[in-house]
């Protein structure tokens, strides 16, 4: 379920060399073996939702690692869910929510991501552009006018959102969603392409290849197009959704903490953008 802070999900457990890794998309109270020691975590936000009407694809969840905290008592942790996509005809997607968890008296907080913008009829930077996040949201295609920009990412947490453009020579072409690896892709005028998604980060050497998509999380959601335009911009690597086109709803998010895939436009006003996934977080311990 997107859009919040309390997805409920399975707690998977694996070994990996002499560690064990451990990893949750629930909100709770986490309790590792008796005798851990140390342990070393990554924490996830929710990926944010793509827009409608020529949608810029959402921006992936902030991800943050922290290593080698002391660890003596059980600790809550919250996941924050994946944000809506837009729904149609001018309905921008919704950012993503803020994952934290806490050990001692630190509390470790990432931030969701930023919605795909959405094309209006006049010009509207408010909707059009996309929204800063943990990784930023791409900006939307447009009836005229534009460029209009990408959300900025949050410093150390992920990417910038590309930039989407009005009609050249065509109708406009919406951007990528930033990823947690890479910034979104911007909308080529010249070809009418849509911005793909910013790929996601590679955890895999910390982590193993046993949870997210391979070990890598967090890619921004594809930006969209609209008819006669037929190109869409692939989500990024980590599960971002990709956009679309000819009058369809863009892709949903199908990795944590990636980002919603862009929706199109055709005569009607129901075309949705994509939902954002929901955040998770992943620790590797060690215990006696």
């Amino acid at each position: 379920m997107a859009g919040n802070g309390g997805i409920i999900g399975p707690t998977n457990t694996t070994s990996f060399g002499k560690n064990k890794v451990t990893s949750t998309t629930s909100s709770g109270t986490l309790t590792l073996q008796p005798g851990t020691t140390l342990l070393n975590a990554a924490v996830i936000a929710g990926g944010g939702g793509g827009g409608s009407n020529i949608g810029g694809g959402g921006g992936a969840g902030g991800v943050t690692c922290v290593g080698q905290l002391s660890v003596s008592a059980p600790f809550p942790i919250t996941i924050g869910g994946g944000g809506n996509g837009g729904a149609g005809p001018e309905g921008a997607g919704v950012n993503g929510n803020n994952s934290s968890f806490i050990v001692g008296c630190t509390t470790y907080t990432v931030t969701g991501g930023g919605k795909g913008g959405t094309r209006t009829g006049p010009d509207n930077p408010s909707k059009n552009d996309g929204s800063p996040g943990g990784s930023g949201g791409g900006g939307s295609g447009g009836n005229s006018g534009g460029p209009f920009v990408g959300g900025c990412g949050t410093a150390c947490q992920g990417n910038d959102g590309g930039v989407g453009i009005g009609p050249s020579p065509l109708t406009g072409v919406g951007a990528g969603g930033g990823g947690a690896g890479a910034v979104g892709g911007n909308a080529c005028g010249p070809n009418n392409l849509a911005g793909d998604g910013g790929n996601g980060t590679d955890l895999s050497p910390a982590f193993g290849t046993t949870v997210g998509a391979c070990g890598v999380f967090a890619g921004g959601g594809g930006g969209s197009s609209h008819p006669p335009n037929t190109d869409i911009g692939t989500g990024g690597t980590g599960g971002g959704g990709a956009g679309a086109a000819s009058g369809a709803a863009g892709s949903n998010a199908t990795g944590q903490g990636s980002g919603g895939g862009g929706g199109s436009n055709n005569a009607s006003p129901t075309i949705p953008g994509a939902n954002g996934g929901s955040g998770m977080v992943v620790i590797r311990y060690k215990f006696q």
